[in-house]
């Protein structure tokens, strides 16, 4: 006879299954400051920020901890967001001394990072491109996975510009910007451009690449000026196993930008890791749905955010200050609709819950700050988590 806990367990995934389709609603934005001071004592001028990933609430603080990245330089620093209710920006600062000097100077475009207990980040590059590690204590490097061949084929300056890690850190997502010179033309005013979304194992350390799916990108807004583009600025990955993508439009119209976040499922998608070229080629592309479409400037990176009180999501983006318009903030949405896995006991997403995901938890459990563990999503892997991983191991299979 199952327990009420299986039973709420249950009744909660159901809901989950039958939510409403994702829906995501523009609610603020927030100016940031021009300065931070690094491990060393170094202040340093921030500009040019790029990525942000959410690192979880702060320790001691009403708010919420980011991390994001300047490009072309070797700098991370911390933000602290604090968030209404409904997923407006209350405040957002630079924390003074949260900055970081990292072992190297790349292009950095985004971030992904794995967690308090763990204490690293992954990095994206274009310049190679590249996904590098390093420490968060002392920005020492880590090492640099390995990626398909394919991909030094990118045009200069769209490269890998995008970068998240799920939610149990199981898989890690990267695209390159505009299409690999094998691939087909950059976008243009009547053309979108084909991109690879590139999965990798985050379950094997180091993480190794296992798939790639095509992405076709709108065409430019407007007209053509210099540095026009229409590519694929960020992927944000979901609990529920599908993608987030935003598109950064550069163009001559009624605004210079147009920001545009899909929907993305990936699941029906020919895995093109095999192809050479995607022209001349048949294959099925990831689908889309438009959610957004509005003018944030130059809104690069995105991630998702804290869980708000009524179950729905805050998204937090990053504008990069690099052109006339566009100056540094934070901007935050309101993610609604099918966000959750139905079956967050699923660690490594193959559709059960057995002694594979036991490993996982476990180890999670023993690092308590560890999120791949905290299914409940309140900051720790504790004994919470564990009665709702024991009733869902207990089941075994993923409810459909």
């Amino acid at each position: 006879m199952r327990s009420t806990l299986q039973l709420s367990l249950v009744a909660l995934v159901t809901t989950a299954v039958h939510a409403a389709p994702l829906a995501l609603q523009f609610k603020s934005v927030a100016n940031l400051g021009s300065t931070s001071q690094d491990q060393n004592g170094v202040t340093f001028t921030v500009a040019g920020l790029s990525g942000i990933t959410w690192a979880g609430p702060e320790i001691g603080g009403g708010g919420s901890s980011s991390l994001t990245v300047m490009d072309n330089s070797n700098k991370l620093l911390r933000l602290s967001i604090t968030l209404a209710n409904d997923g407006a920006i209350a405040s957002a600062a630079i924390i003074p001394t949260g900055g970081l000097s990292l072992a190297d100077t790349r292009d950095f475009e985004d971030m992904a990072y794995r967690g308090a207990a763990r204490d690293t980040v992954y990095l994206c590059e274009e310049g190679s491109p590249e996904i590098r590690e390093y420490r968060l204590d002392n920005g020492a490097f880590v090492r640099t996975l390995s990626r398909p061949t394919i991909f030094a084929n990118r045009r200069a300056n769209f490269g890998f510009e995008s970068l998240s890690l799920n939610r149990t850190r199981s898989s890690l997502w990267a695209a390159n910007e505009e299409a690999l010179t094998v691939d087909g033309p950059v976008s243009t005013p009547t053309a979108g451009t084909w991109v690879r979304l590139l999965k990798y194992d985050a379950t094997a350390t180091p993480p190794t690449a296992t798939t790639q799916f095509a992405y076709l990108t709108q065409p430019l807004h407007g007209s053509v000026i210099s540095g026009a583009r229409s590519g694929v600025s960020q992927i944000v990955a979901l609990p529920n196993g599908k993608l987030l993508v935003l598109e950064r439009s550069f163009a001559f119209g009624a605004t210079f930008f147009q920001t545009r976040i899909y929907e993305v499922d990936t699941a029906a998608a020919t895995d093109v890791s095999g192809l050479a070229t995607l022209v001349g080629t048949t294959f099925t592309p990831a689908t889309k749905r438009l959610l957004y479409s509005g003018d944030q400037t130059n809104l690069e990176g995105l991630c998702l955010g804290p869980k708000l009180p009524d179950g729905s999501y805050a998204l937090l983006g990053i504008v990069d200050d690099g052109d006339p318009i566009s100056v540094n903030r934070v901007v935050s949405f309101r993610l609604t609709g099918d966000v959750d896995s139905n079956c967050p006991a699923d660690l490594n997403d193959d559709r059960f819950v057995d002694d594979a995901d036991f490993v996982r938890f476990a180890e999670s459990y023993n690092l308590l700050l560890d999120p791949i563990g905290d299914l409940n999503q309140d900051g720790v892997a504790d004994d919470s988590d564990f009665v709702l991983f024991a009733a869902a191991y207990n089941d075994l299979v993923c409810p459909s």
